[in-house]
């Protein structure tokens, strides 16, 4: 009996054996060179120059306030949450001591809100009454567009699911303003806004910090530049627009549809996620942080390089296996391995989005293009200049002749969207 016994610790002792020397091997196992590459393209991160307008979009919704009155109200904010949320606190101390302008349900356009021009001539009225005291906001919207970047403080904070965020949603107010001011006959202010509108949105496609930024960014170049197609197919085709018009409505460069740095501060964000679990105990056995940092840099990681500029540069769709099979490695770093396993094929329609907003500010520009010829659109398309087109994505009528359209990219689950981007002629 005691041999019996004494077999039975022996076998018990050489498995824990096994699985410590198992753990062991699993946790040192070394980064392959690529996986040590991805990382450090998602570590290179480039200051950005020129003016932060990040206080100013923080404190969006604020009517009477100085420049000044908004970056110190910006910094006590970033004091309050650095010292920890609390139950109860609102993002700003601004709430509640500073008149702000809420956003209004149904008297904006979204993205996912087709014929905004439309929408508002049918009852002009509504977005009128909807707009009142608006007047501060629209004139701080038109500021936005004005900056170079837009670098959140909040970024820094030790715990990424409590960080918060602007008011974004307040920015699409000022779309469906620009569309009442062409429908009560102010041209020259609609084009105007619209394209500014625009520029801010090219800015935060690529000068933001985080996805959410871009996501933003694309949404208002998307609105703003089918509201723009709308306007401009019912002036002369040989309208003239306003001064700002004329970089807003430039084709989109490869570095503005990058989602680089946006997948670069994902990737922050990622990281700060995996110390606040690692300060739980209870899972430093199945949490490895180098290993799950190099995991969940291969979600991010395609968005950047030469092979990304590539992709861009001749309008390709990403193309790649997002599957990431477990190893080794996930016998000591299971929880990291569950973790950078997650939402991975999303990223790929973020990149699609992105293009599709390049595509829709090429077919701008060919429709203006177009409109100006002296022959009709089917013959002139034969020559339609290079900058209107891409290697991938050359524009084509309608089956009806009155719509300039190319294959949209991104797949939309919930049957909103069309399949072809396009703008009237």
């Amino acid at each position: 009996m005691l041999r019996i016994l004494r077999g039975i610790g022996w076998s018990l002792l050489a498995l824990v054996g096994l699985l410590v020397l198992a753990w062991l091997l699993a946790r040192f196992w070394p980064l392959s060179a690529a996986q040590r590459a991805q990382v450090r393209l998602l570590e290179d991160v480039q200051p950005l120059a020129g003016r932060n307008g990040f206080a100013l979009l923080w404190t969006l919704p604020f009517d009477d306030l100085d420049a000044a009155q908004r970056e110190q109200a910006l910094l006590k904010d970033v004091a309050r949450w650095r010292a920890g949320p609390e139950p109860g606190m609102t993002d700003s101390l601004l709430e509640g001591t500073q008149p702000q302008v809420t956003a209004q349900v149904g008297v904006t356009c979204g993205s996912r809100v087709p014929d905004c021009l439309a929408r508002v001539r049918a009852d002009p009225q509504r977005f009128i009454d909807g707009h009142a005291g608006h007047a501060g906001l629209h004139e701080r919207q038109q500021q936005l567009a004005d900056f170079d970047r837009f670098d959140s403080p909040f970024q820094g904070l030790g715990d990424p699911l409590m960080m918060p965020v602007p008011r974004y949603q307040l920015l699409m107010d000022g779309t469906s303003a620009h569309a009442l001011a062409f429908v009560q006959g102010d041209t020259a202010a609609a084009l105007a806004g619209s394209c500014r509108s625009l520029q801010l949105g090219r800015r935060l496609m690529h000068r933001g910090g985080t996805l959410l930024d871009s996501m933003i960014g694309a949404a208002s170049v998307q609105v703003n530049a089918q509201l723009l197609a709308d306007m401009l197919v019912e002036l002369p085709p040989d309208q003239s627009l306003p001064a700002v018009c004329d970089a807003a409505l430039q084709p989109l460069s490869t570095d503005e549809q990058s989602l680089c740095r946006a997948m670069q501060g994902e990737f922050a964000l990622n990281e700060r996620a995996i110390e606040a679990s690692l300060r739980q105990g209870a899972t430093v056995l199945m949490l490895d942080r180098t290993q799950t940092r190099a995991r969940i840099a291969q979600n991010f990681a395609w968005a950047c390089g030469t092979a990304a500029e590539r992709t861009l540069a001749e309008d390709a769709p990403v193309a790649r296996s997002w599957e990431q099979p477990w190893d080794v490695r996930c016998v000591a770093n299971w929880i990291g391995c569950t973790l950078a396993s997650i939402s991975g094929p999303a990223y790929q329609e973020y990149a699609a989005r992105s293009q599709d907003n390049a595509a829709l500010v090429r077919l701008l520009g060919a429709q203006r293009w177009l409109r100006q010829q002296p022959d009709a659109p089917a013959q002139a398309l034969a020559r339609l200049p290079a900058q209107w087109r891409s290697p991938s994505r050359v524009p084509t009528l309608s089956a009806d002749g009155r719509h300039l359209q190319v294959p949209r990219r991104e797949r939309d689950a919930t049957g909103e969207l069309t399949t072809m981007l396009s703008v009237p002629l």
